[in-house]
């Protein structure tokens, strides 16, 4: 084997650990977007039980009081439409920029921003829908009081998440990656707290985890090689020179 085709054969390694990294990264993404699709009718019974968005009560007194009355599911076409658009767009668009990308300096930051935009998409909405789409004058809450019982929680487990998977853009080597796992792990505790936001929480799950990957430096995964080859040529070189 010649010195060039040793020193070629670290850089196709290392080209081929990168590639299969860009597809790893986008595949978190692809997947975490088909689970969260699985788990879309979680926000139904988030926004309707728990949120009472669309629904009133009562006056008390009077025959259901303290009862809620909602709409039918046609009512909530619209919430679901818009929370749907949001998935849909961090999860094509993640997909593409984990494997599209080249310089993970720049598909990583735009991979965590994607991420707190799903996040702030679904608490947005769901805040906004609470403070006006909810006819709470005969019940024991108002609207925003039953948005921080049922999504305060997971709301600020998630914010906590997001700021931790920004911070994880700052640093390089493990601690890089380190920070992405706890803003992952975050994320998962989010969602659990509240499975109705699922549908745009998992996906941010997913966009974490694809940033977290492209953190890793794929010539510290294959080891020394690199150095190796680099160290072989400087003594071909030498052994040239001194037959010369």
């Amino acid at each position: 084997m010649t010195a060039d085709d040793a020193s070629t054969r670290p850089e196709r390694r290392a080209t081929g650990g990168r590639s299969r990294q860009r597809v790893v990264a986008a595949l978190a993404v692809l997947v975490s977007g088909g689970a969260a699709f699985l788990l879309a009718s979680s926000a139904l019974d988030l926004v309707r039980e728990q949120l009472h968005h669309n629904c009133g009560m009562q006056p008390p007194g009077s025959e259901g009081a303290g009862t809620w009355f909602c709409s039918d599911g046609i009512g909530y076409l619209g919430i679901a439409g818009v929370l749907g658009m949001g998935w849909l767009a961090v999860v094509l668009s993640g997909v593409l920029i984990a494997l599209l990308v080249r310089p993970s300096g720049q598909a990583r930051p735009a991979l965590v921003i994607l991420a707190a935009v799903s996040a702030a998409w679904v608490l947005g909405l769901t805040w906004s829908g609470s403070t006006t789409n909810v006819q709470d004058q005969y019940a024991p809450m108002t609207g925003a009081e039953y948005w921080i019982e049922a999504v305060g929680p997971a709301a600020m487990v998630s914010a906590i998440g997001i700021a931790v998977g920004v911070l994880s853009l700052l640093p390089t080597g493990p601690l890089s990656w380190i920070l992405g796992i706890v803003a992952i792990v975050l994320l998962v505790v989010a969602t659990m707290l509240q499975p109705g936001l699922s549908l745009n929480l998992v996906p941010a799950v997913g966009l974490l985890t694809a940033a977290t990957v492209r953190a890793i430096d794929v010539d510290t995964v294959l080891g020394r090689r690199p150095r190796q080859a680099r160290q072989a040529r400087q003594r071909d070189a030498s052994r040239g020179r001194a037959s010369g």
